[in-house]
């Protein structure tokens, strides 16, 4: 009987160790699959990331591009009635440039 007692123990003690060691290698799958889909998800909150923060640059350079457009069609209006402004008195400077020149030249 205690042979028999003994032999059940070792058997037990195997089995035991069986458990422990299936045990170990489940965890270290779970483990390891937790780690990849964690990697995953960070990966893919990267991605997302990079995604929007291009289209709100996008999104940045298209305002800033129409912003530009309208401060240069604004400067092409003020010079234009710049010259118009001052085109009345080109003849006026032209002609008194010609006096100047003449006098202090000569013919």
């Amino acid at each position: 009987m205690t042979q028999n007692m003994a032999d059940e123990i070792r058997a037990k003690e195997s089995e035991a160790k069986e458990v422990i060691a299936s045990a170990r290698a489940e965890g270290a799958r779970l483990q390891a699959s937790a780690r990849t889909a964690a990697e995953q998800v960070v990966k893919e909150a990267k991605q997302k990331s990079h995604r929007y923060f291009r289209e709100k640059v996008r999104e940045a350079e298209a305002e800033a591009d129409a912003e530009a457009r309208k401060t240069v069609e604004a400067g092409k209006e003020e010079t234009e009635r710049f010259y118009a402004g001052k085109k009345s008195r080109t003849a006026e400077v032209a002609d008194w440039l010609v006096k100047e020149v003449m006098s202090t030249y000569g013919n």
